[in-house]
């Protein structure tokens, strides 16, 4: 019972480590893409395809990635 819970956080804390720069740089590019184009984050949003919308919404979801994602935004802040 404790390797698998061994097991999982490390591999919650590599994917965190290997993620945070990534979605550093991902994040940054949707900042710089909204103020080039002059948009909101909602009209952002309104406006991309929804394929792109559906990509946004999975890169932000997977459960392995949300501290990465945190760490990347309190990073951005």
């Amino acid at each position: 019972m404790w390797t698998l819970f061994l097991v999982l956080i490390c591999i919650l804390v590599v994917a965190t480590v290997v993620m945070v720069p990534l979605q550093v740089r991902y994040l940054k590019a949707m900042k710089e893409e909204m103020e080039r184009k002059r948009l909101s984050q909602q009209e952002y949003f309104d406006k991309i395809p929804v394929q792109e919308e559906m990509l946004h919404a999975t890169a932000r979801g997977i459960p392995f990635i949300i501290p990465a994602n945190f760490i990347a935004w309190l990073w951005l802040k």
